[in-house]
């Protein structure tokens, strides 16, 4: 254990948190969990956040607007009070993807370390902080506690002034921001020959454990609106896990020619970072981007299977959304949302069943083959 009051206190002295770019704003923590109370009802939330190493005992913590924790931090910063905050590295898995799970499929207090014990089948245990009123990861490798500071912020790049943040989940090193809260660290505790957990921004590992919860997301809101009408529903890593996402559908009747836009339309409502949806039948594999691209190829023709959403906010990491992209964007996260649709009008089914090769029987050509 050590204590941010000891003389040789130094976060990057105990931690080796990692640079991966030349443009980097400063060292960065990128998976750690953070974990804070509402400050109004007790109620907890977990996500992961862009911490940035700025002094000594002192961490910049970016938030997306729309946060949880963010909101947590609002309130306390409207009382003038500091929000208590623990952030445990080397996790289990099922942590770090329950720590993923956004609204709306987790409303404002909704504790996501439940999709954890759900995932494990086995409660997630905690323990109290030993600086700050706060609770963190049991077994975690290492503990960071702190407190979020109320009316505190400083330029992210106040270190290196290179004007960018750090690689993030689109594949672009982000700009740095001009003003964020920072975190005053207490105290960091870690297991003996503690390793430390980071990920690259851009890679699989990211952009799978973003796409989870978007597809979660989709799927809860659609089935209640759709009954039975989407079968399932991926988020490809080329599309980051959050701005593309593709549909499979199946039209049981006539009547049901035309829903699949409106399941694309509630998709965009479940999930506001969304940017495109791509609608399949059936018989598409939704996981194999080769199958999806052949049924754009075939089953789509641009004039009359797109729609164009445009001016609706989307995610202020795509560098396309910006004005400068196009004079339709009107400020910057701006987007124009955008359904392909490449399922087969029902009326036409007959005309787009794919060829049905006979099985092969291999005992013609290996008699002794066993499978």
């Amino acid at each position: 254990m050590h204590l941010a009051s000891e003389a040789d206190f130094d976060i990057l002295k105990l931690l080796p948190a990692p640079t991966n770019t030349e443009e980097d704003a400063g060292p960065y923590f990128t998976m750690g969990m953070c974990y804070a109370a509402d400050p109004e009802t007790g109620e907890h939330d977990i996500t992961i956040h862009r911490l940035c190493v700025q002094s000594k005992d002192e961490i910049s913590m970016y938030f997306v607007p729309g946060r949880h924790l963010d909101a947590f931090r609002m309130k306390a910063e409207a009382a003038g009070k500091s929000l208590p905050i623990s952030i445990s590295i080397g996790v289990d898995p099922a942590i770090e993807i329950g720590a993923c799970f956004e609204p709306p499929t987790t409303p404002l207090g909704y504790d996501e370390l439940s999709v954890a014990g759900s995932l494990r089948n086995k409660a997630v245990e905690l323990v109290e902080c030993v600086s700050v009123k706060a609770r963190a990861i049991a077994h975690a490798e290492i503990v960071i506690e702190g407190e979020l500071l109320p009316n505190v912020r400083v330029r992210e790049d106040q270190n290196t002034n290179t004007g960018k943040a750090m690689p993030e989940f689109p594949g672009y090193t982000g700009d740095a921001k001009a003003a964020i809260p920072v975190i005053k660290v207490k105290a960091i505790t870690h297991r003996v020959h503690p390793i430390l957990q980071t990920c690259i921004g851009p890679s699989d590992e990211h952009t799978n454990m973003a796409g989870i919860p978007t597809e979660a997301s989709i799927l809860q809101m659609v089935e209640r609106a759709l009954p039975g009408f989407v079968l399932n529903v991926h988020c490809p890593s080329a599309g980051t896990g959050k701005y593309l996402t593709v549909i499979q559908i199946k039209k049981r009747s006539l009547n049901d020619e035309g829903r699949q836009r409106q399941a694309a339309l509630l998709a965009f409502s479940a999930f506001s970072e969304l940017k495109h949806v791509i609608l399949v039948d059936e018989d598409v594999d939704i996981f194999d981007m080769d199958d999806v691209l052949w049924a754009m190829t075939t089953r789509y023709q641009g004039d009359v299977s797109t729609v164009f959403i445009p001016g609706v906010r989307c995610h202020p990491l795509d560098p396309s959304s910006d004005p400068r992209f196009s004079p339709s964007i009107l400020d910057h996260g701006i987007a124009c949302k955008t359904i392909f649709d490449c399922t087969v009008p029902f009326a036409l089914k007959a005309n787009f069943q794919r060829s049905k090769f006979k099985e092969v029987d291999v005992k013609r050509f290996l008699p002794n083959f066993r499978p």
